[in-house]
C-alpha cells in the first residue's frame, strides 16, 4: 500500500472521463443572487478589489461603490484597544476605516485574476449607473471564483486521486472517494464561491499527504526530502491564513511533521514554509488593525457580531457536546447527515491494525506508518470538531452543510478508502461489498449535497431538508443558476441540466464500472448492493423534519429566493406568465397552471390571483 498503483488502460480511460465530466461542473455553473449580498464572499471580493485598485487593505471606497456588506471591521488609523476603538470611531468616523474581518488568504489569491481583469476593462466609477456597478461585481465574482477557487479545487481532486493510489489499487474505491469529496459534500458548494472553506480542506490535506508520503517512501529520516518538508510547512501554515479557526489543525499537522522531519535541516524547511504564511497574516493584521497579533473580530462593524466575537477567545468559548452533535448528525446541515459516504471514514482508525500481520518487515513497517498517519488525521479532526463546537457563532448563518468543517471531507474520504482496502484485502466477496458501499454511498451523497451545491451555495437556516424543500421545486420550475455559456449569448437553462447530467453520470460510471477479472456474478451482486446503499444513503434527505429543527419546510426560502432569482425571466413561471398575459382571458388553462406552479413555491396569494384571472373553466377542460 505504499507504492503508487499503475492503472490499467481501461481504468485510466474511466479516470479521464470522470475528471472531464467533473471539470464541466467546476467550470460551467455560477450560482449567484446579487441581492442576497453574501458577506462570506463579497467582503473578500471587496478586499481583493481594494488591493488591486488602491494598493490598500481599506475597503471604504469599494463599499461606497458596491454597497454595504456584513463581516467588516471598523478600525481607527491609530493603534488602540478594541474596547476603545468603537467609541473612538463613533466620535471620529473620518479617522476610521473599513476592513475585511476574514483571514486574508482568499483575497490574496484573487489579486492576479482581478489585476488581469482590470487590464482588460476599467472598474466603474461612483458616477456609473447602478446596473454597471452591479454587473462589475457579478463579473468580478465569477472571475475570482473560477481562477482563484474553482480550478484550484478541481486540480486538488486530480491530485487527491493520484495520492490515493498509495492507499488502494482499486479504481472504484479511489474514484468513489473523489466523487464523495468533490461532488457529494459542501466542498463543491464552497468551491463555487470566492471563499476559504474548500481551500482549507485543500491546504490541510496537502500538508498531511506530503508528510505521510515521505514517511511511507523513506524509512530513513535522513532521506526525506527538503522540498517536501518546505511544502508541508507551507500548506500547514496556509490553512490558518485561509481560516482563523484552522489554527488547531495547523498545530496538529506541525506535531505530525515533527515526528517525520525531525532532522535539523528538514525541520528548518518545514518552519520556513509555515513562517511565510504567518508573516502574510501578521502583515495584514498590522496594517489593518495596528497589531500583528490581533484579528479584527472585536472591531466588527456589526455591533451584534462584535458582541458575539468578543466572547471567549475571539468568539471561541467552551466546547459543547450538543453543538458537536448538530454539526455532525443534523440532516439539515450536519457533516454525516448530509453526506452519507463520510460515515465510512470513521473506520479508518482501527483499519491499519489489519496490516500489522504482514509477512515481510516492509509490510509491517507500512502498517505502522498508516497507524501513525491515521492517528494524526483523527487528532486533526478532533481538534477541528472541538474548535467549531466551541464557537459562539458555530452555525455560521446561511450555509450548505457545516461550512466551518471545510477541512474534513478529504480526510474522511481518504480514511474510508484506507479502511475499505484493509478490510477487503484479497477476499473477492469482501471487495464486492466494499466497492458497493463506496460507490453507492458516493452517488447518494451527490444527490444529497451535490445537487444543492450547484443550485445555490447559501441555504437559509429555515430550510431543514434542502433537497425536497428547495432543490426539487426549483429544478421542476427551471429556477437554475447562471452558467458560463451566457458569456457567448447562450441563455438556455438546459445548459445547467446538462451539467447535472454530467455530475450524476460521473458518479454512476464509477458505480457500474466492471473491473478486470471480476466475475459476472460478483459484478451484478455489487450493482444490487450499490443500489441498496444509494437508497439507504439518500433516505435521510427526505426524512420528516422534527419539531426541534424549527424550520418552515422551506416556505420562505422558496418564495423569497425565487422572487430574487438570477438570472431572471427564463424559469417556467416567467415564460408561462408571459404567454398568459399575452392571451389574457383567452388562456384560462395557462392561468390555472400558473396557480399550480405558484403553490409549488408556497406563493398562495399569487396562486389565488392567477385562479381569479382564469375565470370559470369547465371541469376537465384543462386536462
Amino acid at each position: 500500500m505504499s507504492e503508487r498503483a499503475n492503472p490499467t488502460r481501461a481504468d485510466a480511460r474511466l479516470t479521464a472521463v470522470f475528471f472531464a465530466l467533473t471539470f464541466v461542473v467546476y467550470t460551467l455553473v455560477f450560482p449567484y443572487i446579487s441581492v442576497v449580498n453574501n458577506p462570506n464572499e463579497n467582503v473578500r471580493t471587496y478586499m481583493t478589489m481594494a488591493i488591486v485598485e488602491g494598493r490598500t487593505f481599506r475597503i471604504d471606497d469599494i463599499v461606497g461603490r458596491h454597497g454595504w456588506v456584513n463581516d467588516m471591521a471598523r478600525a481607527p488609523e491609530t493603534k488602540m484597544s478594541a474596547s476603545n476603538a468603537a467609541a473612538f470611531c463613533a466620535e471620529h468616523p473620518g479617522k476610521c476605516h473599513l476592513y475585511s474581518v476574514k483571514a486574508p488568504a482568499v483575497s490574496y489569491l484573487g489579486v492576479p485574476a482581478y489585476w488581469a481583469m482590470t487590464r482588460i476593462a476599467k472598474p466603474p466609477t461612483l458616477e456609473a449607473s447602478p446596473e454597471a456597478r452591479t454587473a462589475w461585481l457579478r463579473n468580478s465574482t465569477w472571475v475570482l471564483r473560477i481562477f482563484s477557487v474553482q480550478w484550484p479545487c478541481f486540480a486538488f481532486l486530480v491530485a487527491f486521486e493520484r495520492w490515493l493510489r498509495r492507499v488502494s489499487h482499486d479504481v472504484v474505491l479511489r474514484l468513489s472517494a473523489v466523487t464523495a469529496v468533490g461532488l457529494g459534500t459542501n466542498y463543491l458548494a464552497y468551491a463555487l464561491m470566492f471563499a476559504s472553506h474548500s481551500l482549507f480542506g485543500v491546504a490541510a490535506f496537502a500538508s498531511f499527504a506530503l508528510i505521510t508520503g515521505e514517511r511511507l517512501r523513506f524509512a530513513d529520516p535522513r532521506r526525506r526530502r527538503l522540498s517536501r518538508a518546505l511544502w508541508a510547512g507551507f500548506f500547514a501554515g496556509f490553512a490558518t491564513l485561509l481560516e482563523y479557526h484552522a489554527l488547531p489543525v495547523s498545530i496538529v499537522l506541525s506535531l505530525y511533521a515533527l515526528t517525520t522531519f525531525y532532522r535539523p535541516t528538514r525541520l528548518a524547511m518545514f518552519g520556513l514554509g509555515g513562517i511565510a504564511n504567518a508573516l502574510a497574516l501578521m502583515f495584514f493584521q498590522w496594517r489593518a488593525f495596528g497589531d500583528p497579533l490581533m484579528p479584527g473580530h472585536k472591531m466588527s462593524e456589526n455591533a451584534m457580531y462584535a458582541q458575539l466575537l468578543s466572547q471567549g477567545l475571539f468568539g471561541i468559548g467552551t466546547p459543547s457536546w450538543e453543538v458537536a452533535g448538530e454539526i455532525s448528525f443534523s440532516r439539515s446541515f450536519g457533516f454525516f447527515g448530509t453526506s452519507s459516504f463520510m460515515w465510512l471514514g470513521l473506520l479508518a482508525l482501527p483499519a491499519p491494525l489489519l496490516l500489522l500481520g504482514g509477512r515481510s518487515s516492509e509490510s509491517r513497517r507500512v502498517g505502522r506508518q498508516w497507524m501513525v498517519a491515521s492517528g494524526f488525521a483523527a487528532l486533526a479532526m478532533v481538534a477541528l470538531w472541538t474548535t467549531v463546537s466551541a464557537a459562539i457563532n458555530w452555525r455560521g448563518g446561511w450555509t450548505v452543510g457545516p461550512r466551518y468543517l471545510g477541512a474534513a471531507p478529504p480526510f474522511f474520504a481518504a480514511g474510508a478508502v484506507l479502511a475499505l482496502e484493509c478490510w477487503a484485502g484479497r477476499a473477492a466477496f469482501r471487495r464486492t461489498i466494499a466497492r458497493a458501499a463506496a460507490s453507492g454511498l458516493a452517488l447518494a451523497s451527490v444527490a444529497q449535497t451535490g445537487l444543492v451545491s450547484t443550485l445555490y451555495n447559501t441555504i437559509p437556516e429555515a430550510v431543514t431538508r434542502p433537497l425536497p424543500q428547495l432543490v426539487v421545486p426549483c429544478l421542476r420550475l427551471a429556477f437554475v443558476p447562471h452558467h458560463l455559456l451566457e458569456a457567448i449569448g447562450v441563455s438556455s437553462p438546459l445548459v445547467y441540466y446538462v451539467v447535472l447530467w454530467g455530475m450524476v453520470t460521473a458518479a454512476a460510471l464509477v458505480m457500474v464500472w466492471h473491473m478486470n477479472r471480476e466475475r459476472i456474478g460478483a459484478y451484478f451482486s455489487r450493482l444490487v448492493l450499490a443500489l441498496a446503499f444509494v437508497v439507504a444513503g439518500i433516505s435521510p434527505a427526505f426524512s420528516a423534519p422534527s419539531l426541534a429543527e424549527a424550520g418552515d419546510d422551506g416556505v420562505t426560502a422558496r418564495r423569497d429566493l425565487t422572487a430574487a432569482w438570477e438570472p431572471q425571466g427564463r424559469d417556467r413561471i416567467a415564460r408561462l406568465r408571459e404567454t398568459a398575459e399575452r392571451h389574457g382571458p383567452r388562456a384560462p388553462c395557462a392561468w390555472l397552471k400558473l396557480a399550480e406552479m405558484d403553490r409549488l413555491l408556497s406563493n398562495e396569494a399569487q396562486a389565488r390571483a392567477d385562479e381569479a384571472r382564469a375565470g370559470t373553466v369547465a371541469p376537465g377542460a384543462c386536462k
